[in-house]
């Protein structure tokens, strides 16, 4: 170990060191790093012979954020051809420059997304874009329950909100022509998840076949459904042009626009799964919330009023930051460009960081006595009360930080909220089994999004009257 670097965590095996855990259960691997660690210092893990830092403490997260040595773009490089399918040659030439002085695609990236989903007109036009949908889509669901014997659905919740979520954002982001193409488009994204760590093994592709062609199927839909008179958002378009101004070809153009669809599903869906599961669970918050959402429906039950849901709505925003807390599941990770100096340890160059977003999520001297469980008013109670602490939205991590914090949050918050609030003001949902036992995340695979439940919740669906 070099000077001051972080303790290797014990417990690794000879050449596989922590990856056989970590693979196995990432969380469990980072929550025993947090107990191992003194003061939640950064430790250290190997994953086949590589040294990687954990970075445990909000704070330290906060200057891992704003430190230059910190780099991000070779892992975006990296991800994109072992995960997304990109092709040596777009690795390669996104870094060239175009007409506009734009310089590498890959600097460029997090400026170009933050502008053009920075609070304003573009957002005002994907927003508004994503109602439309959203409404044809309730149109459609309401027709299906008026035509149901008995006038209602059994579903699998986690399925049916991913639908309902996932096909009026798909709509509205690339046009209707992608899901008539590929009706699967959203089922193939949960596989593209549990494939994850073969996807990012990093070994020959044929290896993983299975898992490579089923990202390569999601990249087809987009490339052969994906029209430019389509009602796609502009932004999509725009970055799609400056590909082929450094003349990288329509298949790397539709991969790149696949990773921007997987963002958009990330954790979007599994967000409105918590929230609707715990107020389901919990039917007296479910009852707060119905009261406070209802100035913003029309009597057709059609959002009218985004901004009283967006800003005059405590309690529903209370959900929201708690069930991205609670389903929190990846890590950010980084590659270092320098040494440097983070929580009293150094960290040396070329070694790779991860900043895991769950163990800040459940500190009690944080969040209280209470934060392994789902508490709808945890950020709008008082925080009086011993063990039942009030931490603030701050707190909460899920869109990463500094330079690279997700562009995409302010619509995140614009869909996440109209559509969790068009769900219960339409329809009644009930839970199949009144005794169904409570379903919590599922820690026990790495993910790039937010985590599903741990088991099955099979629900009833009416109209509500």
């Amino acid at each position: 170990m070099r000077p001051n670097e972080p303790p290797l965590l014990p417990g690794g095996l000879p050449i596989f060191g922590h990856a056989l855990a970590f693979g196995k259960n990432p969380s469990k691997l980072f929550e025993a790093a947090s107990k191992w660690s003194t003061d939640s210092q950064p430790i250290s893990v190997s994953l086949l012979g590589h040294r990687v830092y954990i970075i445990l403490k909000p704070q330290d997260r906060q200057a891992a954020w704003k430190e230059k040595a910190v780099n991000f773009d070779e892992v975006v490089e990296w991800g994109l051809k072992t995960i997304f399918g990109f092709t040596e040659d777009a690795v390669r030439k996104m870094h060239l420059d175009d007409s506009a002085n734009m310089g590498s695609m890959y600097t460029s990236a997090h400026t170009f997304y933050r502008d053009n989903m920075a609070p304003g007109e573009k957002l005002n036009l994907m927003t508004t874009s994503f109602l439309h949908w959203m409404d044809k889509d309730i149109q459609d669901v309401t027709r299906q329950l008026e035509a149901a014997p008995g006038g209602e659905i059994k579903v699998n919740l986690a399925d049916w909100v991913r639908l309902r979520l996932g096909i009026p954002s798909t709509n509205a982001f690339l046009g209707p022509e992608v899901f008539q193409l590929d009706p699967n488009m959203l089922d193939r994204m949960v596989k593209m998840d549990t494939d994850f760590l073969h996807l990012s093994s990093g070994l020959p592709k044929w290896i993983h076949k299975d898992a490579h062609d089923n990202v390569n199927k999601m990249i087809e839909a987009i490339a052969n459904g994906y029209r430019r008179d389509s009602t796609a958002l502009p932004f999509i378009t725009g970055r799609m042009d400056q590909m082929a101004e450094r003349d990288i070809s329509w298949h790397d153009q539709a991969a790149a626009t696949f990773t921007i669809w997987q963002a958009l599903q990330a954790n979007a869906i599994p967000t409105a799964f918590w929230m609707i599961y715990g107020l389901l669970y919990h039917p007296e918050d479910r009852r707060t919330l119905e009261e406070e959402i209802a100035p913003a429906f029309d009597k057709s039950n059609r959002v009218v009023n985004l901004d009283h849901l967006v800003k005059n709505s405590p309690f529903l925003s209370s959900t929201f930051w708690e069930s991205m807390r609670y389903s929190a599941g990846s890590a950010s990770v980084r590659k270092l460009t320098d040494d440097v100096v983070i929580g009293g340890r150094t960290l040396y160059k070329d070694a790779m960081m991860m900043l895991p977003a769950r163990p800040p999520h459940f500190l009690p001297e944080v969040f209280g006595d209470d934060c392994n469980e789902w508490v709808a008013d945890r950020f709008v109670r008082d925080g009086t009360v011993p063990g039942k602490k009030n931490p603030g939205i701050r707190a909460v991590v899920p869109f990463g930080g500094g330079y690279t914090m997700c562009p995409g949050r302010h619509f995140a918050t614009n869909e996440i909220f109209s559509f969790v609030a068009t769900i219960f003001r339409n329809f009644d949902i009930t839970f199949c089994d009144p005794s169904q036992r409570e379903v919590r995340p599922k820690t026990e695979w790495p993910t790039l999004t937010g985590l599903p439940p741990d088991g099955d919740v099979f629900v009833t669906i009416r109209l509500r009257k």
